[in-house]
């Protein structure tokens, strides 16, 4: 499985989630935990909170999917483990 950016990664979880291969998963749920550890980085690094907001307004879809996909991953591997 080739990484296809945050965007790829979210398509394949939502075509696959009900057949997907353990390993091919872990792989999706590492790259998703890498783009949130980096995003609440750079999150805490805006200074003050009208830019936090303005950084919530632009990501905030995308990190909401993200937890999502994680959270769902997750469960997935624990089920098939």
């Amino acid at each position: 499985m080739a990484a296809t950016g945050l965007a790829g990664d979210l398509q394949w979880w939502r075509e696959h989630r009900g057949s997907a291969d353990p390993a091919a998963m872990r792989e999706v749920l590492t790259r998703l935990q890498a783009w949130k550890a980096q995003h609440d980085q750079d999150r805490a690094g805006q200074p003050g909170p009208f830019l936090k907001m303005v950084w919530d307004g632009i990501f905030g879809d995308d990190d909401g999917a993200v937890c999502d996909a994680i959270a769902e991953l997750e469960a997935a591997l624990q089920r098939a483990a």
